[in-house]
């Protein structure tokens, strides 16, 4: 079942923060807000109150990358799996095997979030211990037309088309976890993944990504796109938390290149399949303008995990 929340607030917004003068504070929540969050929460099944006060708020993942310029999605899922599964450990020749079995799965290389949730579930389900649970938010479920003019998209487009329809169909009838929000305040996003073991599957414009990031070499210009255009490229990271580290803010301070001028007192800590570097630290504005981006239809998978 698909629910609509219709959020107040702007449509866009690089920004969210309450002090005029520090634009990186953590605001307190509006009442719209409040709204959303109390129904995330009641969706995941986590506790109301968020008591994280450390200086990382940081739920622990074992990085892994993609294997190709496609797979950014599959390696987030495999991330993720592992940590619900307790599976830290896994050889290289495990990892390896689970990727086959996930590629045998999804049948496709040009993959939306749909084929993710719809893989993620079938992998939850095999597993009997499963001590989880998932939200899928979007501001759109279903296919923007719009986007066949975009030239990431554009030459699996009809393919694509027909493939997620289905997929969206056959997640209603199953009645999995899915959340339209018109507008997700991005106070809400980092409310979340502060809390103890929640984190966040998110699709961003990895054009936006790279181009104001200094030491991002993600490999994603996928030979399933186009790529002459590159007005979006879409690319997937696992969101695990927030840093007020300093030495973490300067850091991602100093990759980002459109952010020199700011004032942060957290960034956000991400895993990013597309690099070696085991965790990748980044600014608020960074990363909200590249979640935002058109083509990301704002989606996020929310993943918690209950111990």
């Amino acid at each position: 079942m698909k629910y609509f929340i219709d959020a107040v607030g702007q449509k866009i917004k690089h920004l969210i923060l309450s002090n005029a003068d520090d634009r990186s504070n953590i605001s307190s929540l509006t009442e719209s807000e409040v709204a959303i969050l109390e129904q995330i929460i009641d969706r995941l099944c986590i506790r109301c109150v968020n008591n994280n006060t450390t200086r990382r708020e940081v739920t622990p993942i074992r990085h892994i990358n993609q294997v190709d310029t496609w797979d950014c999605g599959l390696a987030c899922i495999q991330m993720v799996i592992n940590w619900l599964n307790n599976n830290c450990n896994a050889t290289q020749e495990e990892q390896e095997e689970q990727r086959r079995w996930m590629m045998d799965f999804v049948k496709a290389k040009s993959l939306w979030t749909i084929d993710l949730i719809t893989l993620l579930q079938n992998m939850l389900d095999l597993n009997s211990n499963n001590n989880s649970t998932y939200l899928f938010c979007s501001n759109r479920f279903g296919i923007d037309e719009s986007y066949n003019n975009l030239h990431y998209y554009k030459d699996a487009f009809s393919e694509d088309e027909i493939r997620v329809k289905r997929l969206f169909d056959k997640a209603e009838q199953q009645n999995l976890p899915l959340l339209q929000v018109s507008h997700m305040s991005f106070n809400v996003l980092i409310d979340l993944v502060s809390r103890e073991n929640v984190v966040a599957i998110v699709l961003l414009d990895n054009t936006i990504f790279n181009q104001q990031n200094n030491t991002s070499n993600a490999k994603t210009a996928s030979n399933i796109h186009d790529q002459s255009d590159l007005s979006y490229s879409g690319h997937y990271v696992v969101l695990c938390g927030v840093s007020r580290d300093k030495n973490d803010i300067n850091i991602a301070t100093m990759n980002s290149q459109t952010d020199d001028s700011e004032t942060y007192s957290y960034c956000l800590v991400i895993k990013n399949p597309g690099i070696w570097k085991e965790t990748q630290f980044v600014t608020p504005s960074l990363f909200e303008a590249s979640w935002r981006a058109k083509g990301t239809d704002e989606d996020i998978i929310l993943v918690a995990k209950h111990v």
